[in-house]
C-alpha cells in the first residue's frame, strides 16, 4: 500500500470511530446529575417511562418501549406501537422517558385539555447548566426523529402556561448526517418569540453509525451547543426558568410519516449535567436606554459594529439591553438580539459592541447619577457615553455632567 493510500485509510478509520466518552469531571464545573444507564433496569427515581400521560385518554399507549443493557439505553418503536394520543396528536407514535411530570406540563396543542391527573414526579429539573449526552442516532430512514429536549416547569399544575422549549437534539431520520436544533418560548416573554431552527451537517463522523457527544451550555443569557466538545451553534437568548428533560423517539410527527423498517431505535450511553463553579448571574429584565437630549434609544439595528441611537420601535430586540454585574461590581450591557456587549476602545471615540469576556474592562461600566438621569462611564477609558456630535453613532469622551447628551434613562422593554 502506498503512503498516500495509507494516510487516506487512516483518516477514514479515524472518522468512522466512536467519539470516546468524556470524563465524569469537567474543569470549572461540578457534576449535578448523572445517568450512565448501568444495570438492566431504568432508574425510576430519575425517570418516568412515559410521555406526557396527563394529556391522553390512553396513558398505556404513552408507555415507553426500551431496554437497558451494557451501559446503554435503547429506545424503540415497533410496528405495533400505537398512537400515544390519537384524539389530539393524530397517528404520532412515541417511545419516550422524562424526568418530570405534572398536570398541564407542555401544552403544545392549545385545544388539548388536561385529560386526567397523573401523580406528580420530579426526578430532575434545574435552571442552567452544561448538559451532555453521548448517543448514536437511528439509521432507519423515512419519517421520524429522535429527540432530547427541555421544557420549562413553570406554571405546571395550574392550567396553561408559557413554558419554554429547547430541542437540544431533534434530528430527523431523513437527514442522518445532520444535527437539528430547535427552540421556542411558547409565550415566555423572556425567551424566543419565534422558532429558532438549525438543521445542518455535522462537521465530521457519522451520527447514525457512531457514538458522538452532544453538549449544551445553558447560561442566563446564551445557549451554546457543542459537537464532540467543539462549539457548533449559539443562540443569543436563554430561558430563565427551571426546566426538565424528555428523551424519546417519534414517527408521524412534523418529521414525516414512517416507513416500514422496524424496529426504529436509538442508543444513549449517558446523560450528565454540570454546574459552573462560579454560579450563574441572572440578567435584569431587558431595558431600553434613552438619551436625555435626543429622546432616542441606543440600538444595533444596522449591525455596523457601532452602537447607534435612533427612533427604533419598542419591540426591536436591537434596542433591548440587559444589565449583568461582574464579580467586582461593574455593569455590562448585553444586547438581546445578538448577545454582544457594549464596549469602548482607545482607537476611536465610538462605542462599539462585541463578544467580550466578562473580565475585559472595555465592556465594564459604572452608572453615575445626575438628578434623575444616569451617566455611563467606561472602566477602561474613563470616558462617558454621549450623543454630542449627533453622528448617529454613540460616542464616548470626557463629557461634562451638565451635558444632556451624556445623560440617560432606562425604560422597561416590552
Amino acid at each position: 500500500m502506498s503512503v498516500a493510500a495509507a494516510l487516506v485509510l487512516s483518516t477514514v478509520n479515524a472518522q468512522a470511530a466512536d467519539f470516546p466518552p468524556n470524563p465524569t469531571t469537567k474543569s470549572g464545573y461540578t457534576l449535578d446529575f448523572q445517568e450512565e444507564f448501568d444495570g438492566t433496569t431504568l432508574n425510576t427515581s430519575k425517570w418516568l417511562p412515559s410521555y406526557l400521560p396527563h394529556w391522553t385518554s390512553t396513558p398505556a399507549n404513552a408507555q415507553a418501549r426500551y431496554t437497558v443493557a451494557n451501559g446503554v439505553l435503547t429506545e424503540r418503536l415497533d410496528a405495533d406501537t400505537p398512537a400515544w394520543n390519537a384524539q389530539y396528536d393524530g397517528t404520532v407514535k412515541i417511545s419516550s422517558i422524562q424526568s418530570y411530570e405534572k398536570d398541564w406540563w407542555h401544552q403544545f396543542n392549545a385545544s388539548m385539555p388536561n385529560n386526567h391527573h397523573e401523580p406528580d414526579f420530579d426526578g430532575y429539573s434545574t435552571k442552567y447548566g452544561y448538559f451532555e449526552i453521548r448517543a448514536k442516532l437511528s439509521n432507519v430512514g423515512g419519517g421520524g426523529h429522535q429527540a432530547f429536549w427541555l421544557v420549562g416547569t413553570n406554571g405546571t399544575g395550574t392550567g396553561p402556561a408559557a413554558q419554554s422549549e429547547i430541542d437540544f437534539i431533534e434530528t430527523f431520520f431523513s437527514k442522518p448526517a445532520n444535527w437539528r436544533i430547535a427552540a421556542y418560548g411558547w409565550g415566555d416573554p423572556d425567551f424566543l418569540s419565534s422558532w429558532y431552527l438549525s438543521d445542518t451537517t455535522v462537521p465530521n463522523g457519522s451520527p447514525t453509525s457512531e457514538y458522538h457527544v452532544y453538549g449544551m451550555d445553558w447560561t442566563p443569557t446564551q445557549l451554546n451547543f457543542y459537537y464532540d466538545n467543539q462549539l457548533y451553534k449559539t443562540i443569543n437568548d436563554a430561558p430563565n426558568t427551571a426546566m426538565a428533560m424528555i428523551l424519546g423517539i417519534y414517527t408521524d410527527a412534523g418529521s414525516g410519516v414512517h416507513n416500514d423498517v422496524w424496529p426504529k431505535s436509538w442508543n444513549v450511553d449517558y446523560i450528565r449535567v454540570f454546574k459552573n463553579d462560579n454560579g450563574y448571574s441572572e440578567p435584569s429584565a431587558y431595558q431600553r436606554i434613552k438619551n436625555h437630549q435626543t429622546g432616542q434609544y441606543a440600538h444595533i439595528e444596522n449591525k455596523t459594529g457601532n452602537v447607534q441611537y435612533g427612533a427604533v420601535p419598542t419591540t426591536a430586540w436591537s434596542s433591548h439591553w440587559s444589565k449583568e454585574t461582574t464579580s467586582d461590581g461593574y455593569t455590562r450591557y448585553r444586547n438581546r438580539w445578538t448577545g454582544a456587549y457594549m464596549s469602548t476602545t482607545t482607537a476611536d471615540a465610538i462605542v462599539h459592541y462585541g463578544t467580550l469576556p466578562a473580565t475585559d474592562t472595555r465592556s465594564q461600566w459604572t452608572e453615575e447619577s445626575v438628578s434623575t438621569y444616569k451617566r455611563l462611564k467606561n472602566r477602561s477609558t474613563g470616558t462617558y457615553a454621549h450623543t454630542e456630535n449627533l453622528t448617529g453613532n454613540l460616542q464616548h469622551g470626557a463629557a461634562p455632567s451638565t451635558w444632556w447628551t451624556s445623560q440617560w434613562t432606562f425604560e422597561p422593554a416590552p
